[in-house]
């Protein structure tokens, strides 16, 4: 008996210890699971959370974008505007590339109305005799006044009535043929008179001092741009060895000394390009008033601007800037103002550009209590008022003076 009390006990302790192995079996797993799924969850609205942040950012972003938009919209509709305004300025040197119009700028004008006047143009404009055909002939002709080799040959546009002031030049400025190693070659450009008594006067003034160019046109202030294109036929055919050209008025001195060393400093071997040098005339109009002399009518030219040009008291030319004007005056039909029409419309055409005449080379009167100061610095002095006219050998003897010439 007390056998069998002894082998139960071992099993009950068995079936005691499997059930509390599975139990707490069942109660790990449980515990597990219920980690991991939490885990997972945490997991889940981390992701979540992130994702919302994220999306709210990106709101904000095109929110602040939304409201700059218009802002840079118009910075680059700005930025893309000057670009435009900077090329429209590059292609200006090129007429064919330029447009009509420009942005107004400062005041209310078309500043480039001018260019009409090139583009507007049929081949009826471009059968005038003189400046389109060049057509010259020469009554009187001095064709080997510019032999040799020449640094400067200076134009002189003179009335064939003024004699005198022809005469003062040949005294003064127009006597210095040589100074430097350099050849000066002055010449009188006149056009033909009906007045045979005055006509006479001119042929023997050409036979003695060997310096009149006379065209066949009638002298006058309408046919001056006929007389500025003659010049620049005349060099193309007399006188293309030379290194410059001068155009100068009959009532302007020219410091020759002044000159010469200007041009040699600026080009020691004469060769010089593309060298247009004055007093350049900027957002200049036609005059309308109908009692000025230069009085320009609509019909004539309707435009409101000219193009840059130079003021023709003088201007310096290399030769090959006269043949670039001379062969662009075959495609610019006529205009009577001469300086616009070569030094404006043709230097256009021909794409060349002035440029601005230093400080004191030319803008000052032939008035004697500045003689001291002036012939110190300027090239070209102006006489244009009757009463300067006497000031006129004062003012050469200052300036042999000043270079210390007898």
């Amino acid at each position: 008996m007390r056998m069998r009390k002894m082998s139960c006990r071992p099993k009950l302790a068995v079936a005691i210890f499997i059930i509390t192995i599975i139990v707490f079996t069942h109660r790990l797993i449980f515990t597990l699971t219920t980690t991991i799924d939490s885990s997972t969850n945490d997991q889940t609205k981390l992701q979540a959370m992130k994702k919302l942040a994220k999306d709210e950012r990106l709101a904000q972003v095109n929110k602040i974008s939304a409201k700059f938009a218009p802002f840079y919209k118009k910075q680059m509709q700005e930025t893309y505007q000057k670009m435009d305004e900077l090329q429209d300025t590059v292609n200006s040197l090129k007429v064919d590339e330029v447009e009509e119009t420009e942005q107004k700028q400062d005041i209310n004008i078309d500043k480039k109305s001018y260019l009409r006047y090139l583009k507007a143009v049929n081949k009826a404009d471009l059968e005038n005799p003189f400046v389109n055909l060049h057509h010259y002939e020469y009554i009187l002709n001095n064709k080997k006044a510019c032999n040799g080799n020449v640094l400067v040959l200076v134009l002189i546009h003179s009335d064939p009535r003024k004699y005198n002031e022809r005469q003062m030049i040949r005294e003064t400025w127009g006597s210095v043929r040589f100074y430097s190693g350099a050849n000066i070659v002055p010449l009188f450009l006149l056009a033909k008179v009906a007045d045979k008594t005055i006509q006479d006067k001119i042929v023997e003034e050409s036979k003695t001092h060997l310096d009149v160019i006379q065209g066949n046109f009638l002298d006058s202030y309408r046919n001056l741009t006929y007389k500025c294109v003659m010049g620049l036929h005349w060099v193309q055919n007399y006188c293309n060895n030379t290194k410059f050209v001068v155009k100068v008025d009959d009532d302007t001195m020219i410091d020759v000394y002044h000159l010469v060393r200007f041009l040699l400093q600026k080009s020691p071997d004469g060769n010089l390009e593309n060298f247009l040098y004055c007093s350049v005339y900027s957002n200049q109009g036609p005059r309308r008033t109908t009692d000025d002399k230069w009085y320009v009518s609509e019909s004539e030219y309707p435009y409101s601007k000219y193009p840059p040009y130079c003021e023709g008291f003088a201007y310096i030319m290399s030769n090959d800037v006269t043949k670039k004007l001379y062969d662009a005056s075959r495609y610019v039909k006529f205009y009577w103002v001469d300086d616009v029409y070569v030094t404006g419309f043709a230097a256009l055409q021909a794409g060349v550009t002035q440029r601005k005449m230093e400080a004191n080379h030319g803008y000052d009167l032939m008035e004697a209590r500045s003689f001291s100061k002036n012939v110190q610095t300027n090239m070209f002095l102006l006489a244009k008022y009757s009463h300067l006219r006497r000031n006129w050998h004062d003012a050469w003897n200052a300036i042999k003076s000043y270079h210390k010439k007898e």
